[in-house]
């Protein structure tokens, strides 16, 4: 099973939910995920795995190398972790006014939608039922981690409704709302010289349009990207799409900026957001004529050249001075 296999909740909308493929709230701490991570990597290491059959045993260890360990490597990194909480920060804000039309797989997500006093502890106690037989019976892992992440999607759309709600409350306050006026533009007839200097003003006026910070940060990603520069373009551009979530420009950049790095489904993602506001534009064309070269790519049979080392070899490296087998690491953590 690999994570493109996933279809249920925010799966359905190509975007990775690692908290509910390790069975976690999206408002998990790091140790929170830390401890969870291990739990879960004792129980399908092939060395501490209790399957009966070799089948499941060899089933149990694709999991944890295709599902698990990505999942982790993904949430317990800082900076990958506030990447994943901008693309659903963006998958929010387009799911939140359409909330009452999605479409749920079972009466739990339904039931976490409908409810209000206790809406967070209802949320985290569900969390917490589902992931304790999560990885019980692997033939259901699909279900059990699409269901978990309908929850996650329900947490972020009722999160970001409470936004926009305070957003608009701020704006319906007793203050009276202040209405900018436009300055009509005077201009001079020929004959009328005495309001030629009004006339300059005005133009002066006109012509000193300032450029707004979105503008600068795209052009300073446009330099770096030249100077073959990535990471600072990324940091440039994120904090584009921060400031400006509707920018195709930024999306564009930020998803080929991505491809650079080899990362195509952050690269995917962000492109495809921008043909969803602008397909017309030549900077948004471009971005997804390298997403489709780059998809091509991948897709042409690629073998992986890694050579497995003998199992003799392996029982030899587990086992230290006195005979006796080591805990297997992953990510450098000790299972026992």
């Amino acid at each position: 099973m690999l994570i493109s296999d996933l279809k249920g909740g925010l799966f359905k909308y190509e975007v990775k939910d690692y908290y509910a493929i390790l069975g976690l709230p999206i408002s998990a701490s790091p140790k929170d995920i830390r401890l969870r991570y291990l739990k879960l990597a004792y129980q399908l290491h092939p060395d501490t795995n209790q399957a009966e059959t070799r089948e499941n045993r060899e089933k149990a260890s694709t999991i944890l190398s295709k599902l698990v360990n990505p999942a982790y490597e993904n949430l317990y990194k800082d900076k990958l972790r506030k990447e994943c909480q901008l693309i659903f920060s963006e998958i929010s804000m387009r799911l939140a006014p359409m909330a009452k039309e999605m479409t749920l797989s079972g009466e739990i997500p339904k039931k976490l939608l409908r409810e209000e006093a206790n809406f967070n502890k209802m949320y985290q106690d569900l969390i917490e039922t589902l992931a304790k037989e999560q990885y019980q019976d692997l033939s259901k892992l699909a279900v059990k981690i699409g269901l978990l992440s309908e929850l996650n999607m329900i947490y972020l759309v009722r999160q970001k409704q409470g936004e926009l709600g305070k957003v608009m409350g701020g704006a319906s306050s007793n203050v009276e709302p202040k209405i900018a006026v436009s300055e009509p533009i005077i201009t001079a007839a020929p004959e009328q010289s005495g309001n030629t200097g009004v006339s300059q003003q005005v133009e002066e006026k006109e012509e000193k349009v300032p450029v707004s910070r979105l503008e600068k940060l795209i052009s300073s990603a446009k330099n770096h990207i030249e100077q073959f520069n990535p990471d600072a373009a990324l940091f440039d551009l994120r904090e584009a799409v921060k400031i400006d979530a509707n920018s195709a420009v930024a999306h564009a950049m930020l998803g080929s900026v991505y491809l650079l790095q080899n990362n195509l489904p952050y690269g995917r993602i962000h492109i495809n957001k921008a043909v969803g506001i602008d397909s017309n534009n030549p900077t948004v064309k471009k971005a997804q004529e390298e997403l489709k070269q780059k998809e091509k790519k991948s897709s042409t049979g690629k073998t992986d050249g890694k050579k497995t080392e003998s199992k003799g070899s392996d029982k030899e490296k587990s086992k230290d001075k006195k005979g006796k087998k080591e805990p297997p690491k992953i990510f450098g953590i000790p299972l026992w």
